[in-house]
């Protein structure tokens, strides 16, 4: 009897035994999970920032990061030119047997009636969207990227600029050669520098138009000593005045088409803007179908 008493105690302490071992390998098991977990979770996260990564790529692609501020990123697909416009290279003669009007931004353009051109093609320099939208708005200096740019983008013209004057590249580009003014063939090569309205004229031979109609080209100040119609230019230079009467002098000797002055300019006769218009009897498109001609 005390044989099998103590045999019986025996089997329960093995028993027991068992059973406190069984715990230990349920935490190893329970470990071993906790690492799969871990392993999980760290490939989730990578996955997560290789995501991100990719979105950041592909933004960049989409968006145009500017340095506007309080302004949302800007798509090149909605404001790109060079998406929708063919090249300047193939603009020669586009616009043959139209009269064009060439809009600077003198003093004297703030008492026009420019409503009148609204049925005509229109090339407007600098910051004349203050009181007109011309049908392409060109400039070349980069001080109207960085000042302006704002104004610039919610045009609705055609937007033309140096390759210079457009450091993001989203519109149409043209090189300045350095040296005099020349007429050329090619509208993408402009030549000469200090004045934007020589190379809107220039621009203007290279389309193809039959006559010039100048308008806000007075060089010499307003008054109270404005420099341009909407008051006192920041990027205005003391020899600003001479370039335009140089500029205006190689115009009137080289134009190869007539020119009618509608501007306080000595170098030509003035004339009231609604008898030249009469006089020329322009052909008249709306904008959208000028704009037209351009695209691709």
């Amino acid at each position: 009897m005390e044989k099998f008493f103590l045999m019986h105690l025996n089997r329960k302490k093995i028993k027991q035994s068992k059973f406190r071992i069984s715990p230990t390998i349920s935490k190893k098991k329970k470990i071993k999970k906790t690492k799969k977990r871990d392993i999980n979770k760290t490939l989730d996260v990578n996955k997560k920032n290789v995501k991100h990564k990719r979105s950041k790529r592909k933004n960049s692609r989409v968006k145009i990061t500017t340095a506007i501020s309080n302004a949302n990123s800007l798509s090149k697909k909605k404001f790109n030119n060079k998406l929708i416009y063919k090249p300047m290279s193939k603009w020669k003669n586009i616009l043959k047997g139209h009269v064009i009007f060439i809009l600077g931004n003198a003093p004297s353009i703030s008492k026009q009636n420019l409503n009148l051109l609204d049925p005509y093609f229109t090339i407007g320099v600098n910051r004349i969207y203050y009181a007109y939208t011309p049908t392409i708005l060109l400039w070349q200096d980069i001080q109207m990227w960085n000042n302006e740019r704002k104004n610039i983008i919610k045009q609705k013209s055609l937007k033309v600029s140096s390759k210079s004057g457009d450091p993001r590249k989203i519109f149409l580009n043209f090189s300045v050669r350095v040296g005099n003014f020349k007429f050329g063939k090619d509208p993408s090569t402009l030549c000469g520098r200090g004045n934007t309205t020589a190379l809107a004229c220039q621009l203007a031979i290279s389309l193809g138009c039959s006559d010039i109609v100048l308008l806000g080209t007075d060089c010499k100040y307003g008054v109270k000593g404005k420099t341009d119609f909407y008051g006192k230019n920041e990027d205005h230079k003391s020899y600003t005045l001479k370039m335009c009467k140089n500029s205006m002098s190689w115009l009137k000797d080289n134009c190869p088409v007539p020119i009618y002055n509608c501007s306080k300019n000595k170098l030509w006769s003035e004339e009231k803007l609604p008898n030249v218009i009469k006089k020329l009897n322009p052909k008249k498109m709306s904008m959208k179908k000028y704009l037209n001609m351009f695209k691709k």
